[in-house]
């Protein structure tokens, strides 16, 4: 390879890098999640300001063949380890001790959006899809989009407003792990069955559906006890082991399962998934090796990714204000209505279930990463990239906000005994709570 493009790749991660980490510190001191910042430097970098202002600069820099791939290699990666992350936050063993209002809440916070989501990609105007004849397919993935909800700022709101020990806290968290355990299966093989014949009918995607179920109980019982027997050799299971110990481990067992699926046809990423789901609560995974973990993937690669996210879109010639107020309302007049109705079925209050309306409304990052997913499989195109990425950042903004209102807008019993189990909030152990 030409030593110019090395060049340019090494200065373009570099400037991806170092400017997102900025834009992200400087966004997080003014209370907002640093991912906004990570976009914004894609914004800044890209083709909507800098591509504009010094377009052969742009080229040189980002889009230039061999140093572009590279990139994009690095962005591959760092999309599997976020995923890796996502799968560690779930701990899929205590779904079994779930409750009837968690199961009302799961289930109607995913339906009523997916209906909604799927009743929205079959209105749509023509010219919002990228081929007519996967109407069906965009129809499908845009009430998965509606449907998932985002772990890591649930999480963190909770925390701010003091909740994550009550019971409204559990019901939002683990709802909110079925919703996006659903949600990524669904999509792993809707992606898979457009991959694999470039249609979605309804054999494909129940063989696709299937093939994913099943990597999901080989992840589980296959797969976790050799990775849980190799980590615990390598940490004794002692909390103060060296976390380098386990941390090649933790990533190459990621990458490996990224590409074995990648292999069976279903997209790289959900092997991610699956070996953070395998290693969620293992007891080897001592809080230290969590922590390094979190803390690698959240300054190296996550930065880079989401910047990456903008910088080959001219937002401003992509935004569409009808399609994005479209979106963002049926997001969360969906979720909101269903989650909350969820929970005023299973026994609280309208405002306890309110709370947990909009607490399940954050989206975040993992409606980004969804959303890249579907642009790079050619599901969706520019405009509803851009609307689904302004609708991920507004419902995250306003999730903590809303749920504070309504429960001090009326205390009703249900909520005062929601606060009087509540516990204060630990500090954060981890930097991914930071992100969207």
């Amino acid at each position: 390879m030409p030593h110019d493009q090395v060049v340019s790749f090494l200065l373009a991660l570099a400037v991806l890098l170092g400017t997102a980490a900025l834009l992200g510190k400087l966004v997080q001191r003014l209370g907002v999640p640093s991912v906004v910042g990570d976009l914004c430097a894609g914004i800044l970098l890209g083709k909507t300001i800098f591509g504009h202002l010094a377009p052969d600069a742009y080229v040189w820099l980002f889009a230039r063949p061999e140093a572009a791939s590279m990139l994009n290699g690095y962005k591959s990666v760092a999309i599997v380890l976020l995923l890796l992350l996502a799968g560690l936050e779930i701990n899929i063993l205590s779904l079994r001790r779930i409750a009837g209002v968690l199961v009302y809440t799961s289930v109607l916070g995913s339906a009523v959006p997916f209906i909604c989501g799927y009743g929205l990609g079959l209105a749509l105007p023509d010219s919002y899809l990228v081929s007519v004849e996967h109407r069906q397919v965009f129809a499908v993935f845009l009430g998965i989009a509606l449907s998932i909800s985002a772990l890591p700022v649930i999480t963190r709101t909770l925390m701010d407003l003091g909740l994550l020990k009550t019971k409204i806290g559990t019901v939002v968290l683990s709802a909110a792990v079925v919703n996006d355990l659903t949600g990524w299966l669904c999509f792993g093989a809707l992606v898979r069955a457009m991959e694999s014949s470039g249609t979605a009918g309804s054999g494909t995607v129940l063989t696709s559906l299937l093939i994913t179920a099943t990597c999901l109980v080989v992840a589980l019982v296959v797969v976790r006890p050799l990775a849980v027997g190799w980590l615990g050799r390598l940490t004794n299971r002692d909390p103060l082991a060296p976390p380098s110990r386990g941390l090649a481990v933790l990533v190459a067992a990621a990458l490996f399962g990224a590409a074995g699926v990648e292999l069976l046809g279903i997209h790289a990423v959900f092997g991610g998934l699956l070996v953070g789901l395998a290693l969620g609560d293992s007891s080897a995974l001592n809080a230290r090796l969590h922590q390094v973990l979190h803390d690698c993937v959240n300054n190296l690669f996550s930065p880079v990714f989401f910047a990456m996210m903008a910088l080959h879109y001219d937002m401003a010639a992509e935004l569409d204000l009808s399609l994005v107020a479209l979106v963002v309302g049926a997001a969360c007049v969906s979720k909101i209505a269903g989650s909350a109705l969820g929970a005023r079925l299973g026994g609280f209050a309208w405002p306890a279930s309110l709370a947990v309306g909009f607490g399940m409304n954050s989206r975040g990052a993992m409606e980004i990463l969804l959303a890249s997913v579907a642009l790079d499989t050619g599901i969706i195109e520019g405009k509803m990239f851009v609307a689904l990425l302004l609708m991920a950042i507004s419902t995250s903004l306003i999730s903590g906000p809303a749920m504070s209102w309504v429960l001090k807008l009326r205390r009703g019993e249900s909520a005062a005994a929601l606060r009087e189990e509540h516990t204060p909030p630990r500090e954060l152990d981890s930097a991914s709570v930071q992100k969207l």
